[in-house]
């Protein structure tokens, strides 16, 4: 018995459309052309196996007690962040590979050989920073490299600095820690008298050590800083300056630290000074990094890697 036709009963779709819809939708990975990465991969893993002994000098660093490289391990976790904050750049940019760049790549891979035998570390190191910048050009082109510039020469970072030019630096800012350490104690109205790097109050002699220059503090926050400047929102001339304000704000904290060691080992006595001391580094860095917070919201920054924290 035929169906009288109604214009307002909905037609229904053919049957391949609803096929279409009953599936699942796929969201379309991406494949890896082995032929291409297969060989940068193994050029990775050669230089790595080469670079075994300095990594390994690297780590012993890192690690050594009082170590000024303490942030080492977490630059990489930096790197991928910065990578990750603009990776839709990453994706849109186009790699292209650079053939030039094997005029870098080749000279700096004699070096590190050469370096490798007399075990000069200082020039491993050199070596092993122009290896891995010039393979990143030859395999990923000039416009990357311009692109992302300052997460590839963050590895810098990581490098321990050569003996005589940190022993140079420690021992200067250690006298400049000690003076303003000394200016301070006396706008608190404390009698001290300076000589060298000892600052002898009336009942406690403050002796400004080494490991109490600051340099391992202002290397720490010019490593961070450098990484809030460039994940932090704002213009270029107000990420610049966050990143110069790491310096003299090292060296502020670290007099500050000091002087208030010396005013618990003169109001309270030795022991409570050591105490002190011994919790003082975390003390600074709280104080450095809520200092950086607070400059970026009064320039009117609100995201950190895109996210709202401000």
């Amino acid at each position: 018995m035929a169906t009288a036709f109604n214009p307002l009963t909905p037609t229904p779709p053919p049957t391949s459309e609803v096929a279409a819809q009953a599936a699942p939708s796929r969201v379309a990975l991406p494949r890896w052309d082995w032929a291409t990465v297969l060989p940068y991969a193994v050029a990775v893993g050669l230089l790595l196996a080469l670079a075994l002994p300095m990594l390994k000098d690297w780590s012993y660093a890192y690690l050594a007690p009082e170590s000024y490289y303490a942030h080492a391990p977490i630059i990489p976790v930096i790197i991928a962040l910065m990578f990750w904050y603009r990776r839709e750049d990453v994706r849109a940019c186009p790699k292209t590979p650079f053939l030039p760049a094997l005029a870098l790549l080749v000279p700096a891979l004699a070096l590190f050989v050469f370096a490798s035998k007399s075990y000069a570390l200082a020039l491993m190191s050199l070596a092993f920073l122009l290896i891995l910048w010039s393979g990143v050009w030859l395999a990923l082109g000039t416009r990357f490299v311009r692109l992302f510039w300052v997460p590839l020469a963050f590895v810098v970072m990581m490098v321990p600095l050569p003996g005589p030019l940190l022993n140079d630096a420690t021992l200067k800012l250690q006298m400049i820690s000690t003076v303003f350490a000394n200016k301070l104690l006396h706008l608190m109205f404390f009698h001290t008298t300076l000589a060298g790097n000892v600052i002898q109050m009336d009942n406690f002699p403050l002796f400004v050590d080494v490991p109490c220059s600051g340099f391992k503090l202002l290397l720490s926050l010019l490593t961070f800083d450098a990484a809030f400047a460039y994940l932090v929102d704002g213009s270029r001339n107000k990420r610049i300056f966050l990143f110069l304000l790491s310096v003299p704000l090292a060296l502020v904290i670290n007099a500050v630290r000091i002087a208030l060691i010396g005013v618990v080992g003169e109001c309270v006595g030795d022991a409570a000074a050591h105490v002190f001391h011994d919790w003082s580094g975390i003390i600074t860095l709280v104080l450095g990094f809520t200092a950086l917070f607070s400059v970026a919201k009064v320039f009117g920054c609100r995201t950190f890697a895109g996210w709202a924290i401000f």
